[in-house]
């Protein structure tokens, strides 16, 4: 029992990895590989943290509010379908979001301070995959939250 454990433990660490990084310098080229461009100076910071084990990857990134950048992301990701707050799909988004066991500190889930959510499912080449986007406006952060399966 004690050898199966050990195995287990260490195949969770050889086959896993995360990384996490708010230094916005660092970031400009992960902003721009999810994105297109390069973030402008109107983007103070940006947060990033991606975690993978086994056959699936968590991908989030925060970063300050800036109206003209969120239309270019929307415009650059379509197609996105939009879940208002007032809407059953927003509540199923915020729930699926609850059940990830390790997102990263300075993740603040929708709440009332967020009027809707972008999203897509299976967009990319894997068996599944999602994309949320959305912005706090009170603290004027912008989350992107993207989850696959190979």
């Amino acid at each position: 029992m004690k050898k199966l454990i050990l195995v287990l433990i260490l195949n969770l660490i050889f086959n896993s990895c995360a990384y996490e990084s708010q230094n916005r310098k660092k970031l400009i080229s992960s902003f721009e590989d999810n994105f297109g461009f390069k973030p402008p100076e109107s983007i103070k910071k940006i947060k990033l943290k991606n975690r993978g084990y086994f056959d699936f990857e968590v991908h989030y990134m925060s970063f300050t509010y800036d109206s003209k950048v969120l239309q270019k992301i929307i415009a650059y990701d379509q197609p996105l379908n939009i879940a208002e707050s007032n809407n059953v799909k927003f509540g199923t988004i915020i729930e699926d979001l609850k059940k990830d066991v390790n997102p990263p500190t300075w993740l603040e889930l929708p709440n009332k301070n967020v009027d809707r959510i972008y999203y897509k499912n299976d967009f990319l080449d894997h068996t599944f995959s999602e994309y949320y986007l959305w912005t706090n406006k009170e603290t004027e952060m912008t989350y992107l939250y993207v989850h696959f399966f190979d």
